[in-house]
């Protein structure tokens, strides 16, 4: 029989931060990171090496689960910290609230499904009042999000951003003496739209107002690699890869009109 402790957690041995790396499928960084956070502390051995044992292993589990629940790393941080705080109880809410948001989905798929298989639902006025009411509640009138920048040359910058930040390019649009006007690249999961200068609508570059009120922050499977191809390319960073407090590794780099754009990592 397994013993136990005071949260009902099984006792195991004390194991090595590979060993530990290799179990839970976090890297050996990672851990090192949570470390220099404060969130899991190992003991160590007479000769210097990290070793975790069932409270560490614990602590380990619960800054998991709340990341799973969506936390930054700084919010777990104060959320462990705080010695009124209830594992079981704070899930338990996670999982209340789950379920509500469930059981909402269900009662739309009923009213849907009853639709589809009685045509006469719909000559029920109440009935399709209540409906519409819970479709409305679903359904969000945001469709999707664009960035827009702009830049004083917009064809250099389309080209820029493809060569240096590798980028997909997209359609570029011009005036009737071929100027630039518009242009488009894809990042990832989304289109972002290059803007000429434009007085009119009070849009200038960062590079003459000499700041910017706006950043671009953009995920990519390897931080590191993306940084060594930004040198490579000449472009100029202001900090090179670093593991950031709220769970990302990351570096900082301008555009051609000095705009701020941070690539990153999460920090598994």
């Amino acid at each position: 029989m397994d013993d136990k402790d005071s949260d009902g957690f099984s006792r195991v041995e004390s194991v090595r931060v590979g060993e530990l790396s290799v179990r839970t499928g976090l890297t050996i960084r990672t851990l090192h990171y949570y470390e220099e956070l404060g969130l899991v502390t190992p003991d160590r051995t007479t000769s210097g090496h990290r070793i975790y044992g069932s409270e560490q292993v614990q602590l380990l589990y619960r800054v998991q689960l709340l990341r799973a629940l969506g936390r930054s790393l700084a919010e777990i941080a104060q959320i462990t910290a705080s010695p009124e705080w209830d594992p079981a109880s704070y899930t338990r809410t996670r999982i209340a609230e789950l379920d509500a948001h469930v059981a909402n989905t269900l009662r739309l798929r009923d009213r849907l499904d009853a639709a589809l298989h009685d045509p006469g639902i719909h000559d029920d006025t109440s009935a399709l009042l209540d409906t519409l009411k819970e479709l409305v509640m679903t359904i969000s009138p945001v469709l999707r999000r664009i960035p827009t920048l702009v830049y004083r040359d917009v064809a250099a910058a389309r080209e820029y951003l493809v060569r240096v930040f590798g980028f997909e390019s997209g359609r570029l649009d011009t005036d009737d003496q071929g100027i630039a006007i518009h242009a488009e690249v894809t990042a990832g999961d989304g289109v972002i739209w290059l803007h000429r200068v434009a007085p009119e609508f009070g849009l200038e570059s960062p590079a003459k107002l000499g700041a910017e009120t706006a950043g671009m922050s953009v995920i990519v499977d390897d931080v590191d690699a993306h940084h060594t191809r930004a040198v490579a390319q000449g472009a100029t960073i202001d900090y090179p890869p670093v593991d950031q407090p709220y769970g990302y590794r990351e570096y900082a780099v301008r555009d051609l009109d000095s705009r701020l754009w941070a690539f990153m990592t999460p920090i598994q």
